[in-house]
């Protein structure tokens, strides 16, 4: 059995364009299927750092997913975030896998908005363990922005490995380099409609859709489609006050469901 989640593992580095580079995080992400570039919330941290100075209050955050229903290759993430009126700073960490086959990954950013722009950059530790071959970490460099073009549109776009970190110097393996560039049309107060594209320098581009209603006040309903694989996904949200509760549920067509459930408080400054 052993031998059998160490090869689905290694498997999952090739098919899984998810466990590769981008390490995005947070139910409402899940449920567009990871269109949410433009997103100024907590996990803005993980998704696209160029929005973490448009988080205006202090947040703690945490994530569990589970892949394909194999407790081996669940993913678990927290972090925090402190607001300033200088900017925004923050601090994350990520886990996807077990003791035969793990990703890692400790990540300190800073975000500031300027008028109708926002910027970040953050420095992540990644680290990389398989059993049989052992442990390999490396220094990553990624930058993110978001600018309101107007009130009802906003254009994101986000690099992940922008110094092409080396993470085993044998073989001259880098840390995967992924870029992001996307678009939000916000029609009403109660809609948003997201478009993004991704590229892996070492993969194809993916193509990503996703849609958030407010049906009620604070409360939301979110769908979304993704390609290479094709994955469709869905998920509600709850955020009474200052909680915030969000699930979600996504089906990537090569290897099979994958839920979320994320948990987030802010603190009122």
């Amino acid at each position: 059995m052993k031998l059998l989640t160490f090869l689905f593992a290694l498997l999952l580095c090739f098919t899984v364009n998810a466990q590769t580079g981008t390490f995005n995080l947070g139910a409402r992400n899940a449920a567009m299927a990871g269109a949410s570039l433009t997103f100024g919330d907590e996990y803005s941290l993980f998704n696209n750092i160029g929005s973490l100075g448009r988080v205006e209050n202090h947040a703690a955050f945490a994530s569990y997913q589970n892949r394909y229903g194999v407790s081996q290759f669940q993913v678990v993430g927290a972090g925090a975030i402190y607001a300033a009126p200088f900017g925004s700073s923050g601090i994350g960490f990520y886990k996807f896998g077990d003791d035969l086959y793990s990703e890692q990954r400790v990540h300190l950013a800073f975000g500031n908005k300027f008028q109708m722009v926002s910027l970040g950059v953050g420095v992540d530790l990644l680290q990389y363990n398989i059993s049989t071959i052992g442990t390999n970490r490396a220094l990553a460099i990624q930058f993110g922005g978001v600018a309101e073009i107007n009130t009802q549109l906003r254009f994101g776009a986000h690099i992940f490995n922008l110094n092409q970190a080396e993470i085993n110097s044998e073989t001259g393996e880098k840390a995967p380099t992924v870029m992001k560039a996307g678009i939000s049309f916000l029609p009403s107060e109660e809609l948003i409609l997201n478009a993004e594209v991704e590229k892996d320098l070492d993969f194809d581009e993916v193509f990503k859709a996703g849609i958030e209603y407010r049906i009620v006040d604070n409360v939301y309903v979110r769908t979304g489609i993704s390609t290479e694989p094709f994955l469709g996904a869905f998920g509600v949200g709850f955020h009474p006050k200052n909680l915030k509760f969000d699930y979600a549920f996504s089906n990537d067509s090569r290897l099979g469901s994958i839920h979320e459930i994320s948990v987030a408080y802010s603190f009122k400054k």
